[in-house]
């Protein structure tokens, strides 16, 4: 979708009628943080819509960084932020792909729901720029739709394996399986956490 789509999309909503807000942290993400499988350090959160995931990950030791297409959706994510005294977040509004951090800056990357909908060759792209951004050991964890939900307009649904496939060469997977999209449409989806070499 072009940037402009979002913005409409935030324009006509409520917060809570976003097909992808959770109202609080993703519960794949949330699990694995309290399970200690994803310490503390610098994070990336990837289309951090509402903000809630880059919220939680700076409760719990974090120092976040979080973008967004959306001047809208970062406006909202600041907001919550803001409502849950969270204050140290780095919030940009951005095309990801134009984005160039620092190599080996980051020891966490977190996507939920930006990956899929990329194509092909932005998916490359995408796998590229994160392996950089990681440090050696770094993890990264994508949620996206799975391909057990009904087809229709939209991303991409993902198998499994299709899902862990775009990221094998430099990363391994740590864990992987299926679940939802916490929100208003209860989604099915697909999640692995990967890890760098």
């Amino acid at each position: 979708m072009a940037d402009a789509s979002w913005e409409q999309i935030y324009k006509l909503l409520e917060p809570a009628q976003l097909p992808w807000n959770a109202g609080g942290p993703d519960s794949d993400l949330a699990r694995l943080v309290k399970a200690g499988a994803i310490p503390p350090g610098p994070a990336f959160d990837i289309g951090t819509g509402p903000g809630h995931d880059a919220i939680f990950l700076a409760q719990n030791g974090f120092r976040v960084s979080a973008v967004d297409v959306s001047a809208l959706a970062v406006a909202l994510a600041k907001t919550n932020a803001a409502a849950a005294g969270v204050s140290a977040i780095d919030f940009q509004v951005a095309d990801l792909l134009t984005l160039r951090p620092a190599p080996g800056s980051q020891a966490f990357v977190f996507d939920r729901g930006c990956f899929h909908f990329f194509s092909p060759d932005n998916r490359t792209a995408y796998a590229s720029l994160v392996g950089s951004a990681l440090k050696s050991g770094g993890l990264l964890f994508v949620k996206t739709f799975s391909d057990k939900e009904p087809p229709g307009v939209g991303p991409k649904h993902f198998t499994l394996q299709e899902l862990q496939e775009s990221f094998a060469g430099p990363f391994t997977v740590v864990e992987a399986g299926d679940s939802i999209f916490e929100g208003p449409a209860k989604a099915k989806a697909v999640y692995a956490l990967f890890k760098k070499a």
